[in-house]
């Protein structure tokens, strides 16, 4: 009795990682800011504009990793609606949202002094992406994924038109489940983003210039 016990066992968990198998092309993954329990709001009397970050990856601004599935040898594509580029900055936005900071949207910025604009904004955050990246690997009841998210912030003054800050932060996660679930992916890579993205908000020039 208990042998079969093992053997219908072990066809569970062939039949979960086999239904993890069948998919050809790209997987869509979606990825969200997750502010930290407890977060503060901060009594800022100033506006924060916000605008889209530059793509450095050197990967098609779609892609955000790789799924391997050891058993089939299969490999796909993780990607995300549109660009990665677009969910940086909304998530930069939320994070700012999630401390009571009134956000503005501003055009492109190129990062140089002298492509300062002010647009209402008193302070001015855009940056580059230089890695955003997921990979996720499963073989029989074992997936492991692995992110790494690397990002330059940079933030301006817009009345003195001038770069007062730049930021380098980094986050990297390596987590296991039993199966392969795009949820525990898209968990995984949310909480890296969001863990870098809230090393910003321990500067202690941008603190005092958010006050």
């Amino acid at each position: 009795m208990k042998q079969s016990h093992v053997y219908i066992g072990i066809a569970v968990l062939l039949a979960a990682f086999l239904s993890g198998c069948a998919h050809k092309g790209p997987l869509l993954l979606d990825f969200k800011y997750q502010p930290p329990k407890g977060t503060a709001a901060i009594a800022s009397k100033v506006t924060v504009g916000v605008s889209p970050f530059k793509d450095e990856r050197g990967k098609v601004e779609s892609v955000i990793g790789k799924r391997f599935m050891s058993l089939s040898n299969e490999t796909n594509d993780l990607v995300v609606q549109g660009a990665v580029s677009d969910k940086v900055t909304t998530a930069l936005k939320n994070a700012l949202k999630a401390r009571d900071i009134p956000v503005k949207d501003i055009a492109a910025w190129d990062l140089t002094d002298a492509g300062i604009r002010a647009d209402g904004a008193n302070l001015l955050i855009s940056g580059e992406i230089k890695t955003l990246w997921v990979e996720s690997t499963s073989s029989l009841a074992n997936t492991t994924v692995k992110a790494d998210v690397q990002l330059r912030v940079l933030v301006a003054d817009t009345a003195e038109k001038k770069i007062i800050r730049t930021v380098n932060v980094n986050s990297m996660m390596e987590r296991q489940n039993i199966t392969y679930s795009s949820d525990f992916l898209e968990e995984t890579l949310g909480e890296a983003l969001s863990t870098a993205i809230d090393q910003i908000f321990a500067d202690e020039e941008l603190k005092n210039r958010l006050k």
